[in-house]
């Protein structure tokens, strides 16, 4: 006998941990008159004393935010911090919540494995949206809303829609697994085919060492290269008579940046990093997103004109724009 899975009890355990959130911008016409603006999604409560993870586009520019708890009530809320590159923001509002949902880095996810979006989808009345599907892949790299482009995601065929963004992705037994970022759809014109159900999470890997710098210091210090990188395809490599088959291409070196200053130069291939291999522009990003830390010296393998060679790099603060 097939058994599904009892969605119903789980959302209900974990729903007093999902808030809605309404974002208000206020800005000046040509004449000084104020003019405001609204923007709304999701969050998760996930501390006891009342932090809150949302995204950043959510908030970006709000002077005022305010917090629907899952009981009607609201609050007002305090932004400790955001992170437009990977678009989280927390958030705190007042009091002591029994239900949250922790932020556990740890959490391993394998695709095919049945999760479940809750999220406040088009800001419709009559408390949240609950959807449920699967995931579809992991360590996937779309363009983000600033430009940068977010890493490390975990893509899903569940339902996301605006105003989900910031909610929390869960698994059967109501763990955190994701925060629910973007989704892909449209197409069909012009040759293209059309795209449903993609959508994608930040990973808690990444949410909970971003939540925790926002929290600590209101920013976060990303570690830089002051460079500009594509991977390094076979066919490439092949067309240029190169005994290597995979690794970082270096495309530009910003001038006074840590790189430039460590003698790396355009046309080097970075083959590894600290002893970590580097086959892909993703596996350098992760690193520098989650292993090292601005200000920290690391050994650089290289591969430059036919050999290879090592250089220390002093990894600098990513600018903030």
């Amino acid at each position: 006998m097939l058994l599904l899975p009892n969605v119903a009890d789980t959302v209900e355990r974990v729903r007093p941990a999902v808030v809605s959130i309404v974002a208000e911008a206020i800005a000046r016409d040509r004449f000084g008159n104020e003019r405001s603006s609204f923007g709304s999604g999701t969050g998760v409560i996930f501390s006891s004393d009342g932090m809150v993870l949302t995204n950043n586009h959510v908030i970006e520019g709000a002077a005022n935010i305010i917090v629907t708890m899952d009981d009607g009530s609201q609050q007002e809320a305090e932004l400790l911090g955001a992170d437009a590159i990977a678009d989280l923001a927390v958030l705190q509002i007042p009091g002591t919540y029994e239900t949250f949902l922790p932020l556990d880095q740890s959490v391993k996810l394998r695709a095919g494995e049945w999760v479940i979006a809750i999220g406040n989808a088009l800001a419709l009345p009559g408390g949240p949206t609950v959807t449920v599907g699967v995931i579809s892949a992991l360590g996937r790299t779309i363009g983000g809303s600033q430009g940068a482009p977010l890493y490390d995601l975990i893509q899903t065929d569940t339902v996301i829609n605006p105003g989900n963004s910031g909610g929390p992705l869960i698994s059967l037994d109501g763990q955190l697994v994701g925060i629910n970022t973007a989704v892909l759809r449209g197409g069909g014109g012009s040759g293209r085919p059309s795209i449903e159900g993609i959508g994608f999470a930040i990973n808690m890997e990444t949410a909970a060492l971003v939540s925790d710098q926002l929290v600590k210091d209101g920013r976060v210090k990303w570690a830089w290269m002051g460079v500009f990188l594509e991977d390094l395809i076979p066919e490439m490599a092949v067309e240029l008579g190169l005994p290597i088959r995979e690794g970082v291409v270096i495309q530009d070196v910003l001038p006074g940046g840590p790189s430039d200053q460590s003698g790396i130069r355009q046309g080097d291939i970075i083959l590894s990093m600290d002893g970590n291999k580097v086959a892909t522009v993703t596996d350098l990003t992760r690193l520098l997103r989650t292993v090292f830390a601005a200000g920290q010296d690391i050994d650089v393998e290289l591969f430059r004109e036919g050999s290879t060679e090592t250089l220390t790099l002093m990894l600098g603060e990513r600018p903030s724009r």
